[in-house]
């Protein structure tokens, strides 16, 4: 892939999702209320590393000499940045905001077609809206992650969607979230599990559905049960 795309792929990581699958619909609701978020995110950084140097799009410059460690290995990496890549300053029209997520939604377009993911696998993704509903999602090989993204919601979908080695799926290996300019950067998932893809562009087989209860610790004498309907998919190659 290319860094365009890579760099699209850790956007669409982020709290950006919904407004790059928002493009899809042409409404373009809700970007006004995005932007001023993140510029408010970018100026609260800006605070936390005052005694650094922060460029225009709300980076951090970084000492590229510097050495970080990640699984257990050695690099002289820097961290993509989100203000970056998406070309935030205090002056950057909505017109201009939502330009970039276009050509960001064209990226991952893009890298999509041509992935294969190249292995088999369960992957997860946990809604309360119904599975067709749903365009680029992050899915994770860990069930709890994907359950931990609906906290608030007391009845929770589970869809277990079993990937295939051709299946159009992007596992987010290192290489999505860090610049590896100097091609010193571990292989591997050392910083998350999760999986892109555009599950509205995948055939789904429904294979079982059940449901269970889990109970969720609130503090010391508080306990939460949530309802979990769980899904299983395969996915059907063409």
């Amino acid at each position: 892939m290319s860094k365009e795309e890579c760099d699209s792929i850790f956007i669409a990581s982020t709290n950006v999702l919904e407004n790059i699958n928002e493009l899809q619909s042409g409404k373009k609701l809700g970007f006004k209320r995005k932007l001023k978020e993140i510029k408010e995110e970018a100026l609260q950084e800006e605070m936390l590393f005052s005694s650094e140097e922060f460029d225009i799009f709300g980076g951090i410059t970084e000492d590229k000499t510097k050495l970080s460690i990640l699984g257990n290995e050695k690099h002289r990496e820097i961290k993509k940045s989100k203000f970056r890549i998406l070309e935030i300053n205090k002056n950057t029209e909505n017109e201009k905001f939502i330009e970039v997520l276009e050509e960001i939604e064209k990226n991952l377009r893009s890298a999509l077609n041509k992935a294969k993911f190249g292995m088999k696998l369960n992957a997860f993704f946990a809604s309360d809206a119904p599975l067709n509903n749903q365009t680029y999602s992050i899915l994770y090989m860990n069930p709890q992650n994907a359950i931990d993204t609906a906290k608030e919601v007391d009845k929770i979908n589970l869809y277990s969607i079993k990937l295939k080695e051709k299946t159009k799926a992007i596992a987010l290996t290192n290489i999505i979230y860090y610049d590896n300019t100097n091609r010193t950067l571990p292989l591997g998932m050392n910083i998350s599990d999760k999986i892109i893809t555009n599950i509205s562009k995948l055939k789904l087989e429904p294979k079982k559905q059940k449901l269970f209860r889990i109970n969720q610790e609130i503090d010391e004498i508080t306990v939460h049960t949530k309802i979990i309907c769980v899904y299983e998919y395969d996915v059907v190659e063409e």
